[in-house]
């Protein structure tokens, strides 16, 4: 017998995307041709895909004479695993296209390629007598299938990988597909290509436990409904969808969206999210909007983020001509949401009435929506508009009424309710979707979650009660039950190991995190709910006493924090987000804002002074004059009197810089209320 196989690798189940790519015309070529001739051009070949591979930190599981199989997500994990596989999905097809051109040989003209991918939990571990390190189940399964459906030249994807990357790539929704060997039918589609500029923000996640939405699909329809009549209307439709934390607000509009930009080809979404610790920051709901859409950071050299904003407008823009620029209106934006323009002849003539620059920049937002409306029906997608600042709905109440230009757009808000209690006039403006609680029954618990379908009625039932219709509530149960090792068939009463309310539950699932990890959340409470990696590293660096009180150490920091935040993705109670208010900054989001809310709490009240200021003291040397105001806010509440005096009176010269009077009057309050 051989010697034992070295396993470096532990045996389990992980998360993993799967590629399967095939390519076409090597038979052929092997009757016809010298067999050397044919293993130098497939040698050849496979050297090109291969780098592409390694490009994007794919895992070769085999070679298969003219196929491969590739792994993302094992035997190590990156947060962007399924957005990995599928780009590398793409460039392996441009790649043997640009291979055909390079070789000679007349008879490689007609290969071609077709590629699968499928993302879903997988058994990793090693077989054979040589310990081949690979990963198996039904994951492998439908990729191998995927593949086998797709065209020539495509590249093919499940419903589950779709759900990974939607909103960074144009998909094309195929009819379900009876994959051969696979009982259920499969939701499949076509990745056309990547956006340059991304659709909407995204989340990603490392976790495996698929939710499904149930129970709104007569808001489905009814959203449906108001899109098509929304593509028929002179003005803006507004819909608010409210309802209570946790009810699934946000998840609704995302996978209302999601159907859309499948079914739309030509469909421009654009998205924001308004969040409880900027709530203050003029413009800051735009600011994210155009952020996103432009992939522009705070730290970015002015040269830099004047090029994004130029290069992002005129993509919008289109070819027609008219009065307005897109050279004017990319200063006007730029200068809206924090992009200096010290020599624009456009500005130049208002920079001594801010009123009036502000409506200039009002009406040429109008102007790039009605453009980008061109090309297509246009969403715009709100979330957490109890959060909103002045400044902002201020736009947003302009498009709807005043703009002159025609633009048929559908604008989706999610909302608490408490937002109508200082914005009385929303009411009359929007359509207004009311989220009811769920049902709590064990046949919504089932639906909802997949990995449940043979658990115990008994099971379904207390879940479903103890969530009293709160889709949050319910995913942190099942959560949680299966962290305490409930493997779906038991009968184990779960009663006594649920924790009686949501804020014990998800204070039971941060105390269930390593030490560090754990640490690693609570720092990243003080931040707010968008937090950054930076700034939990000074955090850690530079508050020894509170390190100290969390039992978390200096020593090998960046490993550490890495670390942590992986098991935090894992243990899906936070998400890194595409793109980054800060250069060269990684950033993140807890799942949900009640989450934050608690993290923050277990944090002793004799500590969270300290934590305050070196937030603001990180803020103060990256952010830009627009967040002088949170900056003042992690002063105030570190009891730091002077300091927050001088970045609140910062904030109000901004602001009236800008023209937001509203804001200004409350920063100069604010500063006589510290006096």
């Amino acid at each position: 017998m051989g010697e034992p196989v070295e396993k470096k690798h532990p045996e389990e189940r992980r998360l993993v995307s799967v590629l399967f790519a095939d390519v076409l015309g090597f038979t052929p070529l092997a009757d016809q041709l010298d067999f050397e001739i044919v293993g130098d051009l497939i040698r050849g070949l496979w050297l090109k895909l291969d780098q592409v591979i390694e490009k994007y930190g794919g895992y070769i599981d085999k070679h298969m004479g003219d196929a491969f199989m590739v792994i993302w997500g094992a035997p190590r994990t990156q947060e962007d695993d399924a957005e990995r596989a599928v780009s590398a999905g793409l460039e392996i097809l441009s790649a043997l296209d640009e291979y055909k051109m390079e070789v000679d040989h007349p008879a490689a003209k007609n290969l071609r390629l077709r590629v699968g991918i499928h993302s879903g939990l997988a058994l990793t571990g090693y077989v054979g007598l040589g310990g081949e390190y690979t990963v198996m189940g039904n994951t492998v399964n439908i990729a191998k299938r995927l593949e086998e459906q797709a065209d020539p030249g495509s590249l093919y994807i499940s419903e589950s990988t779709y759900h990974f990357v939607r909103g960074g790539y144009r998909i094309r929704n195929l009819n379900p597909m009876q994959l051969k060997g696979i009982e259920d039918l499969i939701h499949v589609y076509e990745v056309i290509e990547r956006l340059e500029q991304p659709s909407k923000l995204r989340y990603r996640s490392v976790g495996g436990l698929e939710t499904l939405l149930v129970g709104r699909q007569k808001e489905i329809i009814f959203l449906g409904k108001l899109f098509q009549q929304a593509k028929k209307k002179e003005q803006p439709t507004l819909v608010l969808v409210t309802g209570e934390a946790g009810i699934g607000k946000s998840r609704l509009l995302m996978e209302f969206v999601s159907h859309r930009e499948v079914e739309n080809p030509h469909l421009t979404v654009m998205s924001s999210r308004a969040l409880q610790q900027t709530k203050q920051v003029p413009f800051f709901l735009w600011k994210e909007l155009w952020s996103n859409r432009f992939d522009l950071n705070e730290g970015d050299e002015e040269k830099s983020a004047r090029e994004k904003i130029i290069h992002g407008v005129r993509t919008l823009w289109g070819k027609q001509l008219g009065k307005i620029t897109a050279l004017e209106t990319a200063h006007f934006l730029g200068d809206q949401i924090g992009v200096a323009w010290p020599e624009s002849p456009y500005l130049k003539p208002y920079q001594n009435n801010a009123e009036k620059r502000k409506q200039r920049s009002y009406e040429l937002h109008g102007e790039i929506l009605f453009r980008t409306l061109m090309k297509g029906p246009l969403i715009l997608m709100l979330d957490d508009l109890q959060w909103v600042d002045h400044a902002s709905l201020e736009l947003l109440k302009y498009l709807l009424e005043d703009c002159p230009k025609k633009l048929p757009i559908l604008i989706l808000g999610a909302t608490r309710p408490e937002i109508f209690d200082e914005h009385t006039d929303l009411n009359r403006k929007a359509e207004v979707i009311a989220l009811d609680p769920l049902p709590a029954s064990s046949e919504i618990v089932r639906e909802a979650y997949p990995a449940l379908e043979s658990a115990p009625e008994k099971v379904l039932e207390e879940l479903a009660q103890r969530a009293e219709g709160n889709p949050y509530y319910l995913e942190e149960l099942v959560k949680r039950l299966f962290q305490t090792g409930y493997d779906g068939v038991s009968e184990t009463e779960i009663s006594g190991e649920m924790p009686p309310s949501l804020q014990m539950l998800l204070q039971a699932r941060l105390d269930a995190l390593s030490t560090p990890a754990r640490a690693t959340a609570l720092f990243a409470s003080v931040i707010g709910r968008v937090f950054w990696r930076g700034a939990v590293m000074s955090l850690i660096l530079g508050i020894s006493g509170v390190t100290k009180v969390f039992n978390i150490s200096s020593k090998d920091l960046n490993k550490n924090v890495e670390d942590s935040l992986k098991e935090l993705m894992r243990a899906e109670l936070a998400f890194p987000r595409v793109g980054s208010a800060f250069s060269g900054e990684r950033e993140y989001i807890f799942k949900h804002s009640m989450l934050r809310d608690v993290a923050y709490r277990l944090i002793p009240k004799k500590h969270r002074g300290k934590c305050h200021i070196v937030v603001a003291e990180w803020l103060a040397e990256r952010a830009g004059p627009e967040r002088s105001v949170s900056i003042a806010n992690h002063y105030e509440l570190a009891g730091m009197i002077d300091q927050a005096q001088e970045y609140y009176q910062k904030a109000g010269q901004y602001a009236r810089s800008q023209g937001n009077l509203q804001e200004a009057l409350e920063f100069e309050q604010n500063v006589s209320r510290l006096a």
